[in-house]
């Protein structure tokens, strides 16, 4: 059965809009072919078959043979290849649109022999973003379609390529709980890393906060909120394939797949924890900064309340009488011991002064 003209034409428009080039109506050229990438496992119990360069007059002969075959495509492959892989495995001309189609909600679509489902993986290098990946699973088949830039199924195929492996004995259906909860568990090592910076950012904030901690803490927040709006789909996801009954999800699969919710849940919890503290930081930050400026004002209080008799004691003796006039004149200046009076008298009023602030705390 092959695909009618507006299907490939839907992909193209749809890679255009990704900003990868088209592919020609021409056959496609060495260049061209050299981006591909495609990846074929096909596996049974007693035997594997691996490849990475794919044939598409090979893929029945696999089919054959093996029990399950799962076709790994790279989004940067034409989109006459994803159209012709959709031709060999009966692919719904909408699902191969939405698997090339950046930002896709992460769902659930069942077609008449095929399900459809769109999971979002977390890039591990750069900045944090969460990638779209594309899963079509049938009747002994898996296919992936995904970014170049996201590979989160190496641990799935490390067991896959061992013999005794649960995985090497079940269906497709186990190979795509298998990937999806490789790419749930890619959420914990992130996660991981946020708390670690929360907890050093919370040191910081404690110790000697910065206006700098501000814009990290915010940082943080808009990665865990790019976090929560790829994980939270995700719930309903697995409650849709727990939930409902699909021919092609066997009853043995589905306590592993709740086992996917779980952790599902548990993400979505540690987010949510962490975006209050992040919060918190906040606060606790703002309040930091009060107290440190509380302190330097009370230093400058203490230090104005201690002059402030010394400067009175000098204004009085620097005020201008005559002594002659009268007796009661300023008596002191006549003293021999005038001046180490008023000196001895200024230090007994710090020393006062201070005594009774320590006595009330507050240098402390």
């Amino acid at each position: 059965m092959k695909a009618p003209p507006p299907v490939e034409r839907k992909l193209d428009m749809a890679k255009q809009a990704r900003r990868q080039p088209a592919a020609s109506d021409e056959t496609t050229g060495p260049e061209e072919a050299g981006r591909t990438s495609v990846s074929v496992m096909a596996f049974g119990s007693d035997e594997i078959v691996e490849r990475t360069e794919m044939d598409l007059r090979a893929i029945a002969d696999l089919r054959q043979r093996h029990r399950v075959i799962w076709l790994d495509v790279a989004q940067s492959v034409d989109t006459r290849l994803l159209t012709a892989i959709g031709e060999e495995f009966g692919l719904h001309e909408l699902a191969l649109e939405d698997a090339v189609e950046a930002d896709q909600r992460p769902k659930v679509e069942e077609y008449d022999d095929h399900l459809f489902i769109v999971a979002s993986a977390l890039e591990g290098n750069g900045p944090l973003r969460a990638r779209q990946i594309a899963f079509f699973i049938g009747e002994g088949f898996l296919v992936t379609v995904r970014e170049e830039t996201v590979d989160s199924f190496e641990s799935v195929r490390k067991r896959l390529r061992r013999p005794k492996s649960r995985i090497r004995h079940s269906g497709s259906d186990y190979l795509c709980y298998a990937l999806l909860d490789a790419i749930v568990d890619g959420y914990f090592p992130v996660l991981e890393q946020i708390g670690e910076t929360l907890d050093a950012l919370e040191d910081r904030v404690l110790a000697t906060p910065d206006n700098r901690d501000i814009s990290d803490i915010h940082d943080l927040k808009r990665g865990l909120l790019q976090i929560r709006r790829a994980i939270w789909p995700h719930r309903e996801l697995f409650n849709t394939l727990i939930r409902d009954e699909h021919p092609l999800i066997a009853p043995e699969t589905t306590p592993f797949l709740r086992d996917c919710y779980d952790h599902t849940v548990q993400i979505i919890d540690i987010v949510e924890t962490y975006r209050e503290i992040a919060s918190e930081l906040v606060d606790v930050h703002i309040s930091s900064v009060s107290v440190k400026i509380n302190e330097v004002m009370k230093v400058l209080t203490i230090v104005a309340t201690i002059f402030i008799p010394l400067s009175f004691i000098a204004s009085v003796y620097g005020m201008n009488f005559d002594r002659d006039s009268s007796p009661w004149n300023m008596p002191e200046l006549g003293w021999s011991l005038g001046y180490p009076f008023a000196l001895l008298l200024m230090c007994a009023t710090a020393a006062g002064l201070i005594w009774y602030i320590w006595k009330k705390g507050w240098l402390r």
